[in-house]
């Protein structure tokens, strides 16, 4: 009976009602897409990080006594490092517990065939890139040997990209094109694989590193590079002991961080960094979420506390009538949390619209983030519509409560 009288005290008001509801909508779908989107993109970074190996370790150059937030402007101030170099991941693969490495250098080139240009980023990594990187497959031919690295061989492997762009339907394997105006031999074609932070896979050429150093660029130093492990459950002691051999190698204070040139991260170590700064981010989202429901909620607030106004002779013939206190405090909250509820689960559909929207707007531009709406994201909305309702139901619907039924009685 008393949910009755609140469903017709609503439908009184349809468009008030209506007015009220919209507000707890906006931020219950974006309650739904901030847990999905958060979810889907932590998924998403974690599984390109595993594509690398989670057992494996990155070392990459570091400029020593500079933050992290200070290095892009030390790089553009023409800061360089130079000292991390092939004979340090060679000494480190002497380790009990590394199994293999490469090192890598990264650049960008013209590169031609005959009237086709383009500009290409030059992945330069060592054969072994191949077997360690679990996601790079051939499409066509081969990847490049360590025999012919060391050899200095001319010889490139294409991103499907790049190979479309330069040779269109020709084939390109076997046939030769200019980096720089120096003819290389095309041996392989990769499979399409997409993006990954700042590096699209499908517009690279993969190069030999030595050939790349010594005719191309003329250094004898790497970027960075990969190792993978035997026992993952040791690498912390593993990451230990390579820094330890890093120092000593580049001559630097065995307890002195800060001078180092060089920086050491586990891929373990780099899913736990994502996993904090992607739960960081989506509490942040949900706060500002959480704000617009407590707009929403004050809202309903005044528009309750407005109904009890209008409807003081109603409340007061009903406990005229026997309607006790706790009744009527109980049809103006159950007023409230319809408006809620129902805004709740209008907002978690238009919430799942929107995630469907995003995702598929995401996949075509080649970034799979699998998003999906989990039934924790439902709950938690449809929860969080419920709990609003009652705390911004409960004041108006005690003031209701509260009314003497010959003061109401008397109201105009």
């Amino acid at each position: 009976m008393v949910l009755g009288v609140a469903v017709q005290g609503l439908k009184t008001n349809r468009g008030r009602t209506m007015l009220t509801t919209l507000g707890i909508v906006i931020g219950i779908s974006t309650v739904v897409v901030v847990l999905s989107a958060g979810r889907g993109l932590e998924n998403y970074i974690m599984d390109q990080i595993a594509s690398f190996g989670a057992d494996s370790v990155q070392i990459e150059f570091k400029i020593p006594n500079v933050s992290d937030a200070e290095m892009a402007s030390a790089f553009v101030g023409g800061a360089e490092v130079t000292t991390l170099k092939i004979a340090d991941f060679e000494a480190l693969k002497k380790m009990e517990n590394v199994d293999d490495y490469y090192a890598a250098i990264m650049g960008q080139y013209t590169s031609s065939y005959k009237n086709n240009t383009n500009r290409s980023q030059i992945f330069a990594v060592s054969a072994s890139l191949i077997e360690i990187d679990r996601e790079l497959k051939m499409a066509e031919g081969r990847f490049f040997s360590d025999r012919e690295d060391k050899a200095q061989a001319k010889v490139v492997v294409l991103g499907p990209e790049v190979k479309k762009n330069l040779f269109g339907e020709e084939d390109a394997v076997g046939k030769n094109l200019k980096i720089n105006r120096v003819n290389f031999k095309v041996i392989g074609v990769t499979e399409a694989r997409g993006s990954y932070a700042y590096m699209n896979f499908d517009k690279m050429i993969y190069m030999p590193i030595i050939t790349t150093q010594k005719q191309m660029m003329g250094i004898d130093h790497v970027m960075f590079g990969f190792l993978t492990l035997h026992d993952i459950s040791r690498v912390e002691e593993t990451v230990a002991e390579m820094n330890s051999i890093m120092r000593r190698r580049h001559g630097l204070p065995p307890n002195d961080p800060d001078k180092d040139d060089f920086r050491i991260t586990s891929m373990k170590e780099a899913m736990e960094i994502v996993g904090t700064i992607t739960s960081a981010m989506t509490l942040l989202v949900l706060v500002i979420a959480g704000i617009s429901l407590v707009v929403g909620g004050v809202g309903i607030m005044n528009v309750m506390y407005l109904s009890v106004v209008e409807r003081t002779r109603e409340i007061g013939l009903r406990k005229a009538i026997g309607a006790s206190n706790g009744l009527i405090k109980t049809q103006f909250l159950l007023e409230a949390v319809i408006i809620t509820g129902l805004g709740g689960v209008i907002g978690v559909i238009f919430g799942g619209v929107l995630v469907v929207l995003i995702d598929t707007i995401a996949r075509t531009q080649g970034y799979d983030f699998g998003m999906t709406i989990t039934w924790d994201a439902i709950l938690a909305a449809l929860f969080a519509a419920v709990v609003f309702g009652l705390l911004f139901g409960l004041y108006p619907a005690r003031k209701a409560a509260g009314l003497s039924p010959v003061e109401a009685l008397r109201y105009e």
